[in-house]
């Protein structure tokens, strides 16, 4: 057995083998030293390093009396889990109205719709920032919610809405 050819990791655990203080990676400056401290380790002992230098060989391990379980036994674990509650696809998707509600009032809707939904007007305009940094090009906010407007703010507002007929489903 040649010690200069082995790899400074397999010298570190024969020196940890043979040594009486184990030493960590950093203990010899180089690997020449590390190969001299073995060698005279060695010597002092009279150990014959040719055994010791080989290679562990992992032992076989017994068959098992049973096979493990197949992996398409358990489907539940590949399939993916939705993620959160849906408050920034539907908040996204309010945004995008042409309507142009504000944030507050798109907040509110996000809430009523979804159980335990704690959406503020804060993360709804973040919303509509990161869609924007996307590049999405999302309708502009109304400035104030119709019921803080006056009559003339409120008759503007209402200018664009449009008178939709029921579905039959509605009835």
């Amino acid at each position: 057995m040649k010690l200069e050819e082995m790899p400074t990791k397999e010298l570190l655990a024969l020196y940890n083998r043979v040594a009486d203080k184990p030493a960590g990676p950093k203990t010899f400056a180089t690997r020449a030293k590390l190969v001299a401290r073995i060698e005279q380790v060695a010597a002092d002992k009279n150990i014959d390093l040719a055994s010791l230098g080989q290679p562990r060989r992992p032992k076989a391990t017994m068959q098992r009396a049973e096979p493990k379980a197949e992996a398409t036994e358990a489907p539940d674990a590949t399939e993916k889990k939705p993620r959160g509650l849906g408050v920034g696809a539907l908040a996204r998707a309010i945004l995008m109205d042409p309507a142009g509600f504000p944030h507050a009032l798109v907040a509110d809707m996000v809430n009523a719709q979804i159980e335990g939904a704690a959406a503020t007007a804060k993360s709804v305009r973040w919303y509509a920032n990161d869609m924007r940094k996307k590049g999405v090009e999302v309708p502009p906010r109304q400035k104030h919610h119709p019921a803080d407007m006056d009559e003339e703010q409120s008759a503007e507002a209402l200018s664009t809405v449009r008178v939709v007929e029921p579905a039959p489903s509605d009835g």
